[in-house]
């Protein structure tokens, strides 16, 4: 019975595409799919989801549009991801140069009572040569400060390469990163409203970030306690500020996107190829096992011979079926590849398929 006319078409489709992905431009243009995954992802959605995204449509699409080769996935997948890092730096390296947006502390007990105590905090310029000066400015609203805290006592300021450094050693750094510390005291505390600002000279071509934080004292106990500014981000830190010029910041970017690329999205993509590749030379193994004519018998015959009188004995054969799933396996194994399910011993009696 011939198809409806207008099913038809989507299949018809399918197929062109199926075909024209087995092309050199289809393949070139899977790549091409591949590559602008790994940007977008790596961009938008972050270096840990993107090794999902690169899944699909780095192993998944390729394999139902015809790619069922294991290593023309992974020379394609490999080739995607060092073609990517080099178009996703120069991107990552004119978002840092922009501005990061200005940071408060948090306006919530027990930091705030209202309203932030540290608001406005922000670095001028973001961006100049090595060598340069920058400011570190932030405004500060002493009466927002929590009923049973002291007046501000002091703000301490944090600039280092390492994000969310207060210290020389850093669980998400390697030692030896600079750090610079400012502090501006007030010697009987300030609940008057006001600005505080830091200068700090920036060597070298790098990326920066700070952290800057108002201590009191809890009337009660007498111990200290940090109000911080909050930018909202998992490090604790604002960005900021980048010392060097789009060139400089581009190298400095590029060694990282590749680690993240190929440490990450990488990583999983090949572990997962790795798991196909197992699979499907499970599956030709099986297919040579069937192709595999049975040996002939000693002596000419070109089988086994009945006993006189009696039935002929059972056919000699390489597979038997799981009798919970239907699929073949071999006769010496115990459980079922597929489902997993045990096998009873093989044996003359065992059903065979």
């Amino acid at each position: 019975m011939g198809c409806v006319a207008r099913l038809c078409p989507p299949v018809q489709r399918w197929g062109g595409v199926k075909a024209f992905a087995a092309t050199t431009a289809g393949k070139a243009a899977l790549i091409a799919l591949m590559v602008v995954t790994l940007i977008g992802g790596f961009l938008y959605l972050g270096p840990y989801l993107v090794s999902i995204t690169f899944l699909v449509f780095g192993m998944l699409v390729p394999i139902y549009l015809g790619w069922k080769r294991p290593r023309q996935l992974a020379l394609a997948g490999l080739i995607a991801l060092l073609i990517a890092a080099p178009l996703t730096a120069p991107l990552e390296a004119a978002a840092l140069l922009q501005p990061s947006p200005l940071a408060s502390s948090d306006p919530v007990l027990p930091y705030g009572n209202g309203s932030a105590v540290i608001q406005n905090a922000k670095v001028t310029p973001f961006n100049a040569a090595a060598g340069g000066t920058f400011n570190f400015t932030a405004q500060l609203f002493p009466q927002y400060i929590p009923k049973g805290d002291s007046a501000l006592l002091w703000v301490t300021l944090w600039v280092s390469t390492c994000p969310g450094a207060t210290g020389n050693s850093s669980t998400t750094c390697a030692s030896g990163y600079p750090l610079y510390v400012l502090n501006r005291t007030f010697p009987n505390g300030t609940a008057t409203p006001g600005s505080v600002s830091f200068l700090q000279t920036l060597p070298g071509n790098n990326i920066w970030w700070w952290v800057m934080g108002g201590a009191v004292r809890n009337v009660t106990t007498q111990k200290l306690f940090w109000i911080f500014v909050d930018p909202g981000n998992s490090y604790g830190a604002v960005q900021g500020p980048v010392t060097g010029d789009f060139l400089s910041t581009y190298e400095y970017v590029l060694p990282a996107v590749y680690l993240s690329l190929f440490g990450l999205a990488g990583i999983v993509f090949f572990a997962a190829l790795l798991v196909y590749a197992l699979f499907k030379s499970r599956e030709a193994r099986r297919k040579i096992e069937r192709a595999r004519p049975i040996p002939p018998i000693p002596g000419g015959g070109s089988g086994p011979l009945a006993p006189s009188g009696g039935p002929p004995p059972p056919s000699t054969t390489v597979e038997r079926t799981c009798p919970n799933c239907q699929a073949v396996v071999y006769p010496n194994e115990s459980s079922c590849w597929k489902c997993g399910s045990s096998l009873p011993p093989a044996s003359s009696s065992t059903p065979l398929s």
